[in-house]
This record gives structure tokens, sequence and C-alpha cells, in this order.
């Protein structure tokens, strides 16, 4: 035996006693999962309890008072992927955090916008779409009048969405006109149609929906500079455990394309007004 072999004998040996001298580890065996707060609640109960406050097309009651729109389709499909029943639970705009400390419901969805003055009261998740804010008026009532004219001081009806970032921006922009805060967005729909609004400012799609859906009596007014809002669902503060697979879901969704495909049905497609009527 040469010197070359008479080594690599000796390795062999002194790796093989290492070896025997380790503990049996099983890699087929799972380490034990311990979850907390709400997600261990759900876990046991395998319920998903959702707070919905309407704000279409993210989150409304159809024509046959049937719960729709993006949001409810994000969380019935991330229930069902994670075998949990889904229990919608309905609050508003004004109450919804409220709600949400109460424990009526686990996750609040509402087509709910991030902000840092929000996030000391929730913990948002990843964002999953950022929409333009957008103007549509009724073309009777606005007559000529452009946005230049409404920031200039020209008396007009603004409807907005009660409690949104939308009508903090109205009051901002266009604080000379007579901003009304609303609590119904179909009842505002047809406000704005009739004239007893002249305008109504929300996220994109909502304004070039209904112009589109109703061109002979609306159009729109570009706002774009006004700027942007990311969406995202809400949970209390200390729900760590729950918004880590909120996120581990999304991630995994707009990895798969499944995101995007029900945010273009959704948000690239006017049909869901006739839905709202």
């Amino acid at each position: 035996m040469n010197i070359v072999d008479a080594i690599r004998r000796s390795m062999l040996l002194v790796l093989a006693a290492g070896l025997l001298q380790l503990p049996w580890v099983s890699i087929a065996a799972p380490p034990s999962v311990t979850t907390s707060g709400s997600l261990a609640t759900i876990q046991k109960q395998r319920i998903l309890k959702v707070g919905v406050a309407m704000n279409a097309p993210w989150v409304f009651r159809d024509s046959n008072g049937q719960w729709n729109g993006l949001e409810i389709d994000l969380v019935r499909q991330l229930a069902q992927d994670m075998k949990w029943q889904v229990q919608l639970v309905p609050t508003t705009w004004a109450h919804s955090f409220d709600d949400l400390h109460a424990h009526r419901f686990d996750i609040l969805v509402s087509g709910l916008s991030i902000t840092p003055q929000r996030a000391l009261a929730v913990k948002f998740s990843h964002p999953y779409g950022d929409y333009a804010l957008g103007l549509v008026v009724n073309r009777k009532t606005i007559g000529t009048d452009d946005v230049t004219a409404l920031q200039r001081g020209s008396q007009h009806t603004i409807g907005v969405l009660s409690g949104t970032i939308t009508a903090a921006t109205a009051k901002e922009y266009l604080g000379q006109s007579h901003i009304v805060d609303l609590l119904d967005e179909n009842q505002a729909i047809k406000d704005l149609r009739s004239g007893k609004l002249d305008g109504l400012m929300a996220e994109e799609p909502v304004p070039s929906a209904l112009a589109t859906t109703y061109p002979k009596q609306l159009r729109t007014l570009d706002v774009q500079t006004y700027g942007k809002t990311a969406h995202a669902f809400a949970v209390r503060r200390d729900d760590d455990d729950l918004l880590d697979v909120i996120n581990a879901w999304l991630t995994y969704q707009q990895a798969s394309g499944w995101l995007r495909s029900r945010e273009d049905f959704w948000i690239h497609h006017p049909d869901w007004v006739q839905l709202t009527q």
C-alpha cells in the first residue's frame, strides 16, 4: 500500500468514527409548528373572519345582495388555499378599525389605502396594487369647467367616500367646492347621474368605468397629478403570524399570475358597474 492510499484510508476511518457519534436526525419529520394570536384560533376553528366595508370594485354588494369585488375574490381564494372557511362581517369605513380591534373579525378588506397614519393603528400586508385618483363629473351641471376652474374656486358639489384618502385629497385640491362625505356609493352614483352631485372623486377605475358606462351623462377630468394610492389588507398590530401567512400568499399568487388575472378582470373592465345597480 502506498502512502496516498494509507492517508485516504485514515481519513475515511476518522470520518466514519465521527458520524457514529452524531445523534440520529430524521429529515422526513417536519418540526412542530406553534402559532399565536388570531392565526392560532383560525387554524383551530378553520374559519377566517373578514371585515368588509363598501368600496367598489374592490368590495361591494351586487344587485342580488351578494358580496363581490376584487378583494372578495382574493380573500376567498386565500381561505380556499389555506383550507379555511370565510365568514364575511359587514362593517363601515367609520367603524372598521374599531371593529378590527374589538376582534369582530381577523382581517379588514375594503380597498384600504396604505398610510403611515393608519399604520399607527393596524399592520398592513404587502400592497397588491396601486391606483391613481380620478374625477368623474356630470356633463350638464359641470358645464365646460375643467380641473383648473374647480381649483380656482368654481362652486360645485363633489362627492367623496367618507374617511378615505380621496376625501382628504379632494378637500386639499378642490377646497373651494362643496365636498360631500358619502357613505352609500351606489346612491352616490345615482346622485351623480341625476345631477344632485356635480362630481365624484374616487380611485381609478371608478371614474373611468362610470364615464364609459354612462357616456352621455358623465365625463372624466384629468387629476392624475393628485397622486396614487397603494392598497393592502389590514390586521391587528399584534397579529404577526397571520400577517406572515397573508404576505406569503400574496407573494405566491403574484408569482403565479393569478392575482394579476383577477385585477385585470375587476380593474380594467367596466362591467362591474352594472353589478352594483
